[in-house]
């Protein structure tokens, strides 16, 4: 009775580590949270213009140099303060990236100088003082890590990184006219001539789509607090529209990636440093093989990424200059780079030996030194790559925009390729208990799986010029530009496991999904859903929901709605529910199934492993880029457990592993 308590207690780790799309009652804020709350989307407004808010220019005139106000003061903090005491801090109007050194470097000291912040009154001070003297891309990046890693201040919601930062996420068309727009001129051109404006009113006030987090679309609030925004639409002009560009240029899809790698940025963790690196290249493994099942899906080659040449998609930074997609020279470095880690391991495997940083000869087959193998030629901090050459705007090393870059699943394939082999060699074998002989699966069920394309409204507003939100030196917010555009998106679907077990036990359950045939080590396999549950003597149905896939989350409130609905708590006439948002390490659960077939569906397979649960999960907070305590696991396997290596067709076979074939469909979308 014991175990099977100590059981359910675990039972909780599932529902925290994919949190549904409920809000609940009580947890409401109150007046100091929502104070903070508004400095902080009044502070995010409008990165790329100079900060007009005047009670925030006055408080932001100094930072706060007193060292008594920080819990650390640290090397990095003082070696930023000699810096901004002999301007030498980099100029506002500089293209940022911490992948520069001296950036890097930057970044970190005011971080630091958030981070270590005893009280509120001294962040806020701070955060006033970078959003006013400070490079707007250091100042958002510090801000970011610091509302991602701080307990106290992570409950504060920051705004979608593609709504604080529109430009890189939208062609220079959108960005040009939404950047002209200006109200006034707009509203005599409509008297003038009539609706032949790419601008429109939305009228009656609706946004896309409806079902958010909470409800919180449908609410009779929401008309409450929207009722002084007028909502304005751009419609975007007619592209050529790329085989891929549904996934590649998905804001959700773009935006996780950007999260990932500011979670796992400015780490500093060591014990927990070995189970982090195994979780981010399992998650770019998935990234790839998620790619490859698109291009799988679009009747593309996929085993073997192309190096293919892309047109350009007309991008501009927020800083208003033009990406190159990627320079000679980046192309040079990361082959290099890529050419000479290869090697290494290459040699690692064929001398069972290798030579550390420090000139250490080690055996890689004596007890724990293939992981100091590991760790050393496979470092995980994107943000620790630091090529020479990302003074230059590219696409390819943004982390906004990097996954548009077909190049970059090509690069990552290779590193992965290098990983698992590597992982292959030196490895322990797994124990037999891993393979469970006293459970089987008898079958699957699987509800129709449904793709199609679905209209959203994308917030624009702080692509608007500041003069638009500024009346008589008073910041409002009266106007909200959205585009409208379409996106993937699936029907809500489950699948019913049906197993037959000898005792009562719990078990874990993997799903992935793949293509519909061919070598195992050939395909792709992306991971749906995995999850803990408990197998009565006998036999056993399980139904699980697609809304409750492990780390995948739903859509969330736009920054022009989340300040009004700020405002309305503020003046007691709403409950604002301090779970209003998701987590912004989930990855999009629209997105978990490749574009369908729209003639003949799309044919694959889905691949269930059970394995024993051995009652030491771990919960982390990864979720919320939150990496302090390590990351979340079912059991001691490696993450991406059993494709964190190359394996045997036999590993895939037997009663506690089941392959269902199944098929994907497109359909149209019908807007109610």
């Amino acid at each position: 009775m014991l175990r099977f308590g100590l059981l359910l207690s675990l039972l909780v780790i599932p529902l925290q580590l994919s949190p549904n799309d409920a809000i609940f009652p009580g947890n409401i804020a109150n007046q100091y949270y929502l104070n903070k709350q508004r400095f902080l989307l009044e502070i995010l407004h409008h990165l790329q213009e100079p900060l007009l808010h005047e009670q925030w220019i006055a408080l932001g005139q100094r930072i706060v140099s007193d060292k008594t106000e920080y819990v650390f003061y640290t090397e990095q903090m003082e070696q930023f303060y000699q810096q901004l005491s002999s301007d030498r801090l980099l100029p506002k109007d500089v293209y940022y990236n911490p992948l520069q050194p001296e950036h890097y470097r930057e970044t970190l000291g005011l971080f630091q100088f958030f981070y270590n912040t005893r009280e509120w009154s001294t962040l806020r001070q701070n955060i006033c003082w970078a959003r006013v003297h400070a490079n707007p891309g250091l100042f958002l990046h510090a801000l970011m890590q610091t509302m991602l890693k701080r307990d106290d201040y992570r409950v504060l919601i920051m705004p979608k990184i593609y709504e604080l930062l529109p430009a890189p996420y939208h062609s220079e068309t959108v960005v040009r006219e939404a950047g002209n727009f200006n109200y006034i001129n707009w509203i005599r051109q409509q008297a003038m001539m009539g609706n032949q404006s790419h601008i429109q009113m939305v009228l009656p006030k609706k946004l896309l789509p409806m079902n958010l987090t909470g409800d919180l679309r449908t609410a009779s609030k929401w008309s409450e607090a929207m009722s002084e925004v007028q909502i304005l639409s751009l419609s975007e002009p007619k592209m050529p529209q790329g085989k891929l560009s549904h996934l590649i240029e998905d804001f959700g899809w773009l935006s996780y990636w950007y999260y990932l790698n500011m979670g796992v940025a400015l780490q500093d963790n060591p014990s927990q440093a070995a189970r982090i690196r195994d979780w981010c290249y399992w998650q770019l493994s998935q990234i790839v093989a998620r790619y490859k099942l698109e291009r799988y899906g679009q009747q593309m080659e996929y085993k073997r990424l192309p190096m293919q040449e892309q047109e350009n998609s007309q991008l501009l930074t927020w800083q208003g200059q033009r990406y190159q997609l990627e320079t000679r020279a980046t192309r040079a470095q990361l082959t290099e780079l890529l050419r000479k880690l290869e090697l290494r391991v290459e040699a690692a495997i064929s001398t069972q030996s290798f030579s550390l940083s420090n000139g250490t000869l080690i055996d890689l087959q004596k007890g724990h030194n293939w992981l100091l193998g590991l760790e050393q030629l496979f470092p995980y901090d994107l943000s620790q790559l630091q090529l020479p050459s990302a003074g230059q705007p590219q696409q390819l090393l943004e982390l906004h925009t990097m996954l548009r870059q077909p190049r970059f699943y090509a690069y990552a394939d290779r590193l992965l390729h290098a990983y698992r082999s590597y992982r292959s060699e030196f490895q322990p074998s797994y124990p037999q208990s891993v393979r469970p002989a006293d459970i089987s699966i008898e079958d699957i069920l699987v509800e129709p799986l449904i793709t199609f394309d679905e209209p959203v409204d994308v917030d624009l507003s702080n692509l608007l010029h500041a003069r638009n939100f500024y009346y008589e030196k008073h910041f409002m917010w009266p106007h909200s530009l959205q585009s409208r555009r379409l996106r993937l998106q699936q029907q809500p679907f489950a699948i019913t496991f049906q197993l037959v077990s000898n005792r009562t036990q719990s078990t874990i359950l993997r799903t992935y999904l793949t293509t519909a045939g061919g070598a195992v080590n050939e395909e792709p396999f992306y991971q749906l859903d995995s999850f803990l549950t408990v197998l009565y003597k006998g036999n056993n149905t399980i139904r699980r929901e697609s809304r409750d896939f492990l780390g995948s989350i739903g859509d969330h409130i736009s920054f022009t709605e989340l300040y009004h609905y700020v405002s309305l708590a503020e003046q007691e006439q709403y409950d604002f529910p301090l779970n209003i948002t998701l987590p912004s390490c989930g990855f999009p659960r629209r997105l978990l199934l490749p574009r369908g077939g729209t003639g003949a569906p799309l044919a694959m397979r889905l691949l269930t492993i059970a394995t024993p649960y051995n009652y030491k999960a771990k919960q982390g907070n990864e979720l919320f880029c939150d990496f302090s305590k390590g990351v979340s696991s079912w059991d001691e396997l490696p993450h991406g457990y059993p494709f964190e290596r190359f394996v045997e067709q036999a590993e895939l076979q037997g009663s506690h592993a089941y392959w269902k074939a199944v098929e994907i469909a497109h359909r149209d979308y019908k807007l109610a």
